[in-house]
């Protein structure tokens, strides 16, 4: 693990009873028990967007085109006047 930051989260008397008795089975700071918690939350996150599959991913680079200012024009090139 890298670099700690500190930060400050507000947590319900029910949640950090909890959290302090799973803590202590586990033998573990109840600190150390969050990080693995959000640790767990990212990690099945990433894995819901599976960006091999995804058809947008497929597209990036097979179009090609001589339009300079498409990202700031988008609107223009989609819809064929600026949106409001």
């Amino acid at each position: 693990m890298g670099t700690l930051h500190r930060s400050q989260v507000y947590i319900g008397e029910d949640q950090i009873r909890l959290l302090k008795l799973e803590a202590r089975k586990e033998n573990l700071s109840v600190s150390e028990l969050i990080r693995e918690a959000i640790q767990s939350f990212l990690t099945k996150k990433s894995k819901a967007i599976n960006w091999d599959n995804d058809p947008l991913t497929k597209a990036v680079g097979k179009f090609k085109s001589d339009v300079k200012d498409a990202s700031t024009h988008h609107d223009f090139y989609l819809y064929g006047k600026k949106k409001d």
